[in-house]
This record gives structure tokens, C-alpha cells and sequence, in this order.
């Protein structure tokens, strides 16, 4: 581990959970995908093949609470910003015994002075100025370096990035 409270591949490994269907949406299986950012520790975002998420996973490998420092990185991601609230954030601490058989040896022979935390990012369904439903999706086009999250109806054709279809004005 180069950066302070940047996450071990063992720890990495230990805290994807496979597996997992889109709920309320469309059954379907869950991927998940990481993407880097600025701050030290990992991001996973678990998302239906639509787009629809079903949670975002910021974990770093610190005494501190990172929620401050992952709200700013979302912010920065999602369209409009004001997505990104707090009583949608949660924290929590992860030890050994909970994360697996190797990471809890991993763990024994580190003796970290620092837990490893986890910052959960979920936005619930729901309803717009409109009446409609609203859900949070991700686009990890090429278009743009890094995942775009953005709220919209999970029904309706409208349910575009926001950043691609500036860019697609852009250029038509």
C-alpha cells in the first residue's frame, strides 16, 4: 500500500460481494464496477445492466471518517449535485472476522492501527416535481473519464446521461 489509507487487493477482494439482482427494477444481476478518483481507497458501484444502482461503496483504510471526503467526490460526479445528501450516506467499520477468512489473516499479521472504512452511498426511488418515480443511474460511456450518476425515470426513453447528451448536442 503506497497511499495512506489506500486498501490492500486482499481487502479489496474481501469486500466485493458477488452476486445480487437489481430490486424493484428488473431482477436482473448486479455488476459491479470500480472506478479511482483522487481520494486513497477504492470505489465500487453495483448497478443493474441498465444502469440502475443499487449502491455505491467508497472504502479506505483509515482512522478518520471519509464520508466528508467521498460526499465532495460524488458531488463532483453527479448531475445535479444536490443528488448527493447526507442521510444517504452511511458509514461503518469492517473488521476481520466479518470480511473473510484471508482478510482476517491479512489483518492479523498488519495489526492496523486504523480500521478499514466503508462509506455506503444509496438513493432510494423517488418521485419528481412531476409525479413520476425517479431512480439513480450511472453512465460509464467513454465520452467522459469517469462514471456520470444522474436521476431519472427508469421507464421513459428520457432516461439519458446528461452528460452524453450535451455532447451529442455539442457535436450535432
Amino acid at each position: 500500500m503506497t497511499r495512506s489509507g489506500a486498501v490492500s487487493r486482499v481487502l479489496v477482494t474481501s469486500l466485493a460481494s458477488p452476486g445480487g439482482s437489481c430490486y424493484r427494477h428488473c431482477d436482473r444481476p448486479l455488476r459491479i464496477r470500480r472506478f479511482a478518483s483522487r481520494l486513497p481507497g477504492t470505489w465500487q458501484v453495483r448497478a443493474c445492466p441498465s444502469g440502475v444502482v443499487s449502491v455505491t461503496v467508497y472504502t479506505e483504510w483509515t482512522r478518520r471518517d471519509p464520508t466528508a471526503s467521498a460526499r465532495t467526490e460524488l458531488k463532483r460526479r453527479t448531475v445535479p449535485p444536490s443528488l448527493v445528501t447526507s442521510w444517504d450516506l452511511r458509514l461503518a467499520t469492517r473488521h476481520g472476522p466479518e470480511l473473510g477468512r484471508s482478510a482476517e489473516r491479512f489483518l492479523a499479521r498488519a495489526r492496523p492501527r486504523r480500521g478499514v472504512r466503508v462509506v455506503y452511498w444509496r438513493v432510494y426511488p423517488f418521485r419528481g416535481r412531476d409525479g413520476k418515480e425517479r431512480r439513480l443511474f450511472v453512465c460509464f460511456r467513454r465520452g467522459h473519464p469517469s462514471p456520470v450518476f444522474y436521476a431519472a425515470a427508469p421507464d421513459s426513453e428520457a432516461n439519458r446521461c446528461p452528460v452524453c447528451v450535451r455532447a451529442a448536442k455539442r457535436s450535432g
